[in-house]
């Protein structure tokens, strides 16, 4: 019902907690990070066309080996206002900024305490993935065909600017911010976009993407996005599949690796036919790769992972290298 849900697997006889104070919409992942000050910091996307970017806050501080069980249980909403000239800041929702006449309204009808305060509709938020090494993060912005042409479904405008600059945007984006002072838990940041997909041998306005995507790494619809522990940014992708006309040479959805210092992309893997790539763990000592790999065949045409004739299924594939290495 659009809520975000915690488990403890190392646990498994306790109950699971739905996370209500984190707001209700299509979550696609939860982001969690810590404030300067101790707060857990939860960035979170929701994946519908011209629909917002969400932080919460939680009331209470993280304590080292504490109890730290129900820090997600209370706590503040806000909503991302970005700005044409590269800052943005966090909009409070609350009673007062919403007109609404509680906190529960607001975990309830959370996207238009959004719409009342006027945040930013955004290309379908995905996944959101904050970098271990400094204090920045990402979300993956899959498309939105619908961007400068008609409203969401709450009646908000979806104008052409700042992190979704493109009308009718059929290849998505990845916007990053750091948050002013380094702290997750600062109201201003500064925004910009890290990488715009595209197709350079079909374009050459917009469309054929940011100057990092090239014929080799070109690709669609970011999805899942991930950082390793040496700080590569590993992005996943569902989106069009026909290997034709505008999308002519991306071939399946896949998985590349991002060297978010330099802006360097690479792809990493493709999957089989009609598949979406998705989620992504790492073994603790790096050497071995879990992936996603999310209704193959959904058209019919794949058989994965079995082959022949066999129905094909959703898995988890492992990935590692025949050196036994770390992977990178």
């Amino acid at each position: 019902m659009g809520y975000v849900v915690e488990i403890d697997p190392f646990n498994p006889t306790s109950t699971p907690m739905k996370r209500t104070a984190l707001g209700r919409c299509k979550h696609e992942n939860a982001e969690v990070v810590l404030s300067a000050d101790g707060r857990v910091v939860v960035y979170m996307g929701d994946d519908e066309c011209g629909e917002f970017l969400y932080r919460f806050i939680s009331a209470k501080k993280y304590t080292a080996g504490g109890d730290n069980r129900n820090l997600l249980e209370g706590g503040d909403l806000y909503a991302a206002k970005f700005h044409d000239h590269g800052k943005g800041e966090w909009l409070p929702l609350t009673p007062t900024s919403t007109g609404m006449v509680s906190k529960a309204e607001i975990c309830i009808l959370t996207r238009q305490a959004a719409s009342a305060v006027g945040a930013t509709t955004m290309d379908r938020p995905e996944w959101v993935a904050a970098n271990p090494h400094k204090a920045e993060a990402y979300c993956a912005l899959a498309n939105n065909k619908n961007r400068g042409k008609k409203p969401n479904k709450g009646g908000d405008e979806t104008p052409v600017g700042g992190p979704n600059p493109r009308a009718k945007n059929k290849y998505g984006q990845v916007v990053r911010w750091r948050p002013m002072g380094g702290d997750h838990g600062a109201l201003k940041f500064a925004w910009d976009l890290f990488v715009m997909a595209g197709n350079p041998t079909v374009h050459s306005d917009a469309f054929a993407g940011s100057p990092n995507i090239t014929a080799a790494n070109m690709f669609n619809s970011p999805d899942s996005i991930h950082f390793d522990t040496r700080g590569i940014l590993w992005i996943q992708t569902d989106g069009k599949t026909s290997n034709s006309g505008d999308f002519a040479g991306m071939g399946n959805n896949q998985m590349l690796a991002a060297d978010t210092n330099t802006g360097e992309i690479r792809r990493f893997m493709v999957g089989p036919n009609e598949c979406e790539i998705t989620g992504l763990t790492w073994s603790p000592d790096q050497r071995t790769m879990f992936v996603g790999i999310q209704h193959p065949g959904d058209e019919g045409g794949s058989h994965f992972p079995e082959g022949g004739e066999a129905v094909p299924r959703s898995c988890i594939i492992a990935v590692w290298r025949d050196d036994g290495g770390v992977i990178g």
